[in-house]
């Protein structure tokens, strides 16, 4: 029996000996080899959309480099297609990779957008040519367009394509997109950086098309409140739907109220963003711009107040609602 028990301990220690951890942290390690020729050049490069002018925030061409404006649709997106020009004399331009790194406006990384070659190279020369003549193409230092242009005929550059979206409620501004090239002996180019503009558009969505402030005494202020579910009329709401932040505009009519002889009027009304918004009171065809904002791909309630200072019976009237970027309204 001792025996036994003997050999069953050294099993057990054994067994804990060969059984691996659970979780074990190793380390890599790799080298990617380069040299070998010259390095690629991105001699230009420039973005665009699939439409006849190329930009829509821009379609004159008026300011030079490419501008887009917000889809203003809730879930909405727009594609976008970069471009670059890439030199590569050993390879004609056939580079192993291009792509470019795009950053928001406030620095920070959005994207990595590879790039395909542009095929046959008669397409890709037309792109330029278009490109260049709606003034979107940015040039790198020591060439000239002309210049670019006789490389992509004489095929020792070709066209490079890319293409990613972007949302609705991206913010609006100055992107940076930087183009960079590997060609067949793993060398980088050197980054070609330019900016487009994502043009700020202030785009609010209401999903309600009157409101009923119901039965209200004389001289006493009455509240009727809205929801944060989109698409309940009864219950007022607003979302922004553009890439910029908002602020909500109103103007509404006296509803028959009218006014006395010094010219106050008989009523006076309230709005508010929010239950815990402010809450400014405004007389009939005075626009008014609520002080709270809404931010990018945010919906908040609306709540409305009527304060009847003299009258008898049914009354009815209209709003008129907008949005404005926030600020603006405080501009100038």
């Amino acid at each position: 029996m001792k025996l036994y028990m003997k050999g069953l301990i050294v099993f057990i220690l054994a067994l804990a000996v060969i059984i691996p951890a659970s979780a074990v942290s190793v380390g890599t390690g790799v080298s990617i080899q380069s040299g070998g020729g010259t390095p690629p050049v991105v001699e230009a490069k420039w973005e665009q959309q699939a439409i006849t002018a190329l930009e829509d925030g821009d379609p004159t061409h008026a300011v030079a480099g490419f501008q887009i404006l917000p889809p203003c649709t809730f879930g909405g997106k727009k594609l976008i297609e970069y471009y670059a020009v890439v030199y590569d004399e050993e390879d004609n331009g056939g580079v192993k990779l291009a792509f470019a790194d795009v950053f928001h406006p406030d620095g920070t990384f959005k994207y990595q957008v590879n790039f395909a070659k542009v095929v046959p190279q008669s397409t890709g020369i037309s792109k330029y040519n278009a490109a260049l003549a709606a003034g979107l193409v940015k040039v790198g230092t020591g060439k000239t367009a002309a210049e670019v242009l006789t490389d992509l005929e004489k095929g020792t550059a070709a066209v490079w394509r890319g293409e990613a979206y972007i949302d609705y409620c991206q913010m609006d501004g100055d992107y940076s997109v930087l183009v960079q090239a590997i060609d067949q002996n793993d060398n980088y180019s050197p980054v070609l950086t330019n900016t487009f503009l994502y043009v700020p558009v202030a785009c609010g969505e209401f999903d309600f098309t009157q409101v009923d402030y119901g039965s209200v005494a004389i001289n006493r202020p009455v509240w009727r409140a809205g929801d944060i579910v989109f698409g309940t009329a009864d219950k007022p709401t607003v979302r922004n739907i553009g890439n910029t932040k908002i602020q909500i505009k109103i103007n509404q009519s006296d509803m028959g109220f009218g006014q006395d002889v010094t010219g106050a009027w008989m009523v006076q009304f309230d709005a508010r963003l929010g239950n815990t918004g402010s809450e400014p009171i405004y007389d009939p065809f005075t626009e008014i711009t609520l002080p709270d904002v809404l931010d990018r791909s945010r919906l908040e309630e609306l709540d409305f107040s009527i304060h009847v200072l003299k009258g008898t019976g049914a009354h009815s009237g209209d709003m008129t609602l907008g949005v404005v970027k926030a600020g603006a309204s405080n501009e100038g």
